[in-house]
């Protein structure tokens, strides 16, 4: 987790995460399975498991690609979604999509996975449960916008299945 915290630092100190980004993925690196349990008893409306993905906007795939491969050593990227979204499969699971864009150097959404997923069943849950702005009608996910705006999705923890 040390290793994980210091590149979120080095890449905020470099310009590249806002502070908004560093704050988000500083929470989600510091979420141990023990509090996320404890979360799930004390009434929330579904339980996350894992991250699932983070969307990046980029302005050139390619050089975008190079640098990550270079960086980390990722294996090559694969095509998710259509032609101008790219993606690194992480070890252990969770993805790192590459997202071409005309506005870069942000994260567009970030994905988790939870548990017992069904979309039209915890659709209504979070509506029910007061929470605006539900957006999606697809079987395999559906979105959220946080309180500052930054869009959540929501899918099955186990998307590789």
């Amino acid at each position: 987790m040390i290793r994980d915290i210091d590149a979120l630092v080095r890449s905020y100190e470099r310009g590249t995460l806002t502070r908004r980004q560093l704050l988000h993925a500083l929470a989600l690196v510091a979420t141990t399975p023990l509090a996320v349990k404890a979360q799930t008893t004390s009434g929330s409306l579904m339980k996350g498991r894992n991250l699932h993905h983070v969307n990046v906007r980029v302005s050139d795939i390619a050089r975008s690609e190079a640098f990550y491969r270079n960086l980390f050593g990722f294996s090559p990227t694969r095509r998710v979604q259509g032609p101008d979204n790219h993606g690194f499969d992480l070890p252990g699971g969770g993805l790192i999509i590459l997202q071409k864009s005309n506005q870069p150097r942000r994260i567009d959404h970030f994905c988790i996975g939870v548990e017992d997923f069904d979309a039209e069943r915890l659709r209504t849950t979070v509506k029910s449960a007061g929470i605006e702005g539900v957006q999606g009608n697809a079987s395999d996910n559906f979105s959220v916008s946080d309180p500052d705006g930054l869009r959540v999705q929501v899918s099955a923890f186990d998307w590789r299945g």
